[in-house]
């Protein structure tokens, strides 16, 4: 035989020459027998605790709350009334905001652009919300992130509750901002809005006041080039009739050596017929002089005005064009609970969760501490 076997049958026999009853076995036969009726035919009821109502209230108010989230009401709890709680706590109020985020509306009656036009010019803003547990570092990381961006900060403010940073950038590198910005705190914990429109309109009036402008500057050089055309034609009108009239005077000049009496008298009356007309010829060349050049400095100022219009509308365009090159942006931090980061993650209101939880812990408390006895009839 194993001795295996050997060993575990003497062991076994050992163990049963070895048993005996206790000392105090009547004792604890007697003491349990006292825990149950005497009667086993008679009828035992539970007695129920006072408890039950907890789990069944939870639960109604878990469900409560469910159903206002899921008709809409749910605006005091859960995630979506985040941002409006946290807007006017600082520096910044939810009238600015929107002001902010919704486009401004075209002023009305104004005529709609042509359809046949169908160039773009928009203009971009961008507006975004970042809910985070540390506000002014997140508010470091992105200005940093704007200047590599090469944009320019024109106010930032920071808190330890919130924050914002309006800021300007350019509309090339608007998509990898958005990612840059967006990687910060997760798609969960970011929010963005963005507008545009199209400044087609403000362009076309730009460029029909250049054109007009345009008109208008050639017409007056076109005038000024008539005015000194006119004037350098009428002083030498004036200069070839008084050339005509000394040339009379040069010949009765030399008439007059050869001449009887009364013929020196005519020459002599015609040579000062012949100078008094040239000294009107004189004073009308002088008076031509300053009515030009008074109609020259008037023309000259008004192509001098024409010119900085037209200046100043070219400005005009050259600033609509950076305008619409560029994205004005508008970037607001809000610090963000453990209750709120837990309410991101979990699907449907936290509060209707933690109210099922705590049915459930009610529930299985009250399980626990049920007691069942035995009433004697």
């Amino acid at each position: 035989m194993n001795k295996y076997k050997i060993i575990q049958n003497r062991f076994g026999s050992w163990g049963k020459n070895k048993r005996e009853i206790p000392l105090n076995n009547e004792m604890l036969k007697k003491e349990v027998l006292s825990r149950f009726p005497s009667d086993l035919n008679k009828k035992v009821y539970p007695k129920r605790s006072p408890l039950i109502w907890l789990p069944v209230a939870f639960t109604a108010m878990a469900v409560f709350v469910l159903l206002v989230n899921f008709t809409g009401y749910s605006n005091n709890v859960g995630k979506q009334n985040i941002f409006q709680a946290e807007i006017g706590k600082d520096s910044f109020s939810t009238s600015d905001v929107f002001k902010s985020i919704i486009p401004p509306m075209p002023p009305y009656g104004r005529e709609q652009s042509s359809i046949s036009d169908t160039r773009e010019f928009l203009k971009i803003d961008y507006n975004a919300t970042l809910r985070t547990r540390n506000v002014n570092d997140l508010k470091n990381k992105t200005e940093m992130i704007i200047r590599g961006f090469n944009g320019r900060i024109d106010s930032s403010n920071g808190g330890e509750k919130n924050g914002y940073i309006n800021f300007v950038i350019p509309k090339t590198n608007l998509e990898s901002f958005r990612i840059e910005i967006k990687d910060l705190v997760g798609t969960r914990f970011y929010s963005e809005q963005i507008s545009s429109q199209n400044l087609l309109p403000q362009k076309q009036i730009i460029e029909e006041n250049q054109r007009q402008t345009e008109i208008k500057l050639d017409n007056f050089q076109s005038e000024r080039a008539q005015i000194i055309g006119n004037h350098n034609s009428s002083i030498a009108f004036y200069k070839g009739e008084i050339l005509t009239k000394n040339t009379e005077i040069n010949t009765l000049n030399m008439e007059y050596q050869y001449a009887n009496i009364w013929r020196r008298a005519e020459i002599t009356n015609r040579i000062n017929q012949l100078q008094t007309e040239i000294e009107a010829i004189q004073l009308k060349i002088r008076n031509e002089n300053i009515s030009y050049q008074e109609k020259l400095n008037n023309i000259n100022s008004q192509i001098k005005n024409t010119q900085e219009n037209l200046g100043a509308i070219k400005l005009q365009d050259t600033n609509l064009l950076d305008n619409v090159a560029t994205v004005n942006g508008s970037i607001y931090l809000n610090w963000i609970s453990l209750w709120d980061i837990a309410d991101t993650y979990i699907p449907g209101p936290l509060l209707a969760w933690v109210l099922f939880l705590t049915a459930f812990a009610s529930f299985l408390w009250y399980r626990r501490s049920m007691r069942v006895s035995y009433l004697d009839f």
